[in-house]
Order: structure tokens, then sequence, then C-alpha cells
């Protein structure tokens, strides 16, 4: 099979390996919310979070592998692909989508940590790594706004995307802003905002994985 051949058949799968990035990342998040109790507020007293960790390790570590690990190396492979959609502008959503991705996988390392400090007993490291993690958190729904809002940008430009996503991607990237700050501050109302920008962020990566699938959609240059 000649070089143009085998450029042409990945051009072709392309767009369907978007789309599944983007739905193993859905699901992932899904998957993990659900695998574990709800973690210490962020002002909880390194105790509370040592024990909290020291009863709940296996649950906590099946969490962090699918939101932190799984959902990292789906991120960077949605965020590339989707970049190489986007055009030779898309520089912004491949820096900003893969420090993302860099982050998650870096506190999936730190849970991993988390994880064993808790179990050996030792108090104030745990509170330590558990704060870190948070920051970790707002650190990463920053960059994901980024990639967000540039990323909606691009694809409305090129007409790749309908009124109704670009709306819900202008609209998340300040959600995830304001969302992220519940990792780091005690507060019921930045939680309800934490909470509804996930949703969306997951019903934006579903959404734009399957429209830039479709067949014959244009490609920016």
């Amino acid at each position: 099979m000649s070089t143009v051949s085998v450029d042409a058949v990945a051009e072709a799968r392309a767009p369907r390996t978007l789309a599944a990035a983007g739905f193993v990342y859905v699901l992932a998040w899904l998957a993990g919310l659900a695998t574990a109790p709800a973690a210490p507020s962020p002002d909880a007293a390194d105790r509370t979070i040592q024990a909290f960790y020291a009863d709940n390790g296996a649950a906590a570590l099946v969490q962090a592998t699918l939101v932190h690990g799984i959902a990292g190396v789906a991120l960077a492979v949605f965020v590339v692909l989707l970049a190489r959609r986007l055009g030779r502008r898309a520089t912004v959503v491949l820096a900003a989508g893969l420090g993302a991705a860099a982050v998650s996988l870096v506190q999936f390392g730190m849970e991993i940590a988390l994880n064993r400090v808790a179990a050996a007993g030792r108090v104030a490291a745990s509170g330590t790594l558990f704060h870190a993690v948070n920051v970790a958190d707002t650190l990463k729904l920053v960059l994901l706004a980024v990639a967000i809002a540039a990323a909606t940008g691009l694809a409305a430009q090129a007409h790749l995307i309908p009124r109704w996503l670009r709306g819900l991607g202008y609209a998340l990237a300040p959600m995830l802003v304001v969302g992220g700050a519940a990792f780091v501050v005690d507060s019921g109302a930045l939680g309800v905002v934490l909470a509804v920008s996930l949703f969306l962020l997951l019903l934006w990566v579903g959404a734009v994985g399957v429209v830039l699938t479709r067949a014959g959609a244009p490609r920016p240059a």
C-alpha cells in the first residue's frame, strides 16, 4: 500500500476515532462518578481526609483510574484529533487541551500516592495530597475552558457545528472556570455550578464527537 493510500485511510478513520475518544471520556467519567462515595469537602481536616481514603481506598483508586487515568488518555486523543479537524489555527486548542490531559494524568499519580499514605496512617501527607489534587482539578477545568472556547470559535467560523452547540461551548467555558473554584472553596452555590458544568462538559464532548464525524463535514485549512 502506498504512502498516499495509508494517509487516506488514516484521514478517513480520524473522525470515527475522534468520536470514539469522546465517548470513552464520557463513559469513564460517568462510571467513575458511580464508583466511590463523595470525597471530603475542600476544607476538611487532615484527619478526616486520611480516614476517608483509608476506609474507601479501593473505590477511590478505581474512581481515580477512570476519571483521571482513562479519561486523561481519552482526552489527549480527543484533543489531538479535534485540533487536526479544526486546522492549523488550533494551536490554543491543542496546547490547553493537552495541558488538561497532562494534569489529569498527574492527578492519577497523586491519587495513587494519596491512597498509599492514607493506608499507612500518614495524616498530614494525606491532607497535602488531597488539596494538591483539588488545586489540579481547578487548573484542569480552566485549561478545558480555554480549549473549549477556542475550539468553539474555530468550529463556528468554519461552520462545522450547529448553532446550539456553538452556544453551549461559549456558555460552558466560563461555567467551568467558576465551577472549578468549588474544588478549593467550600460553597454550595459553587458546587451546583460545578455539577452543572461537568454535565455540560460531557454533553459537549460527546456532541462534538458526533457532529464532526458526520460524512462530508469540511475540514478547514
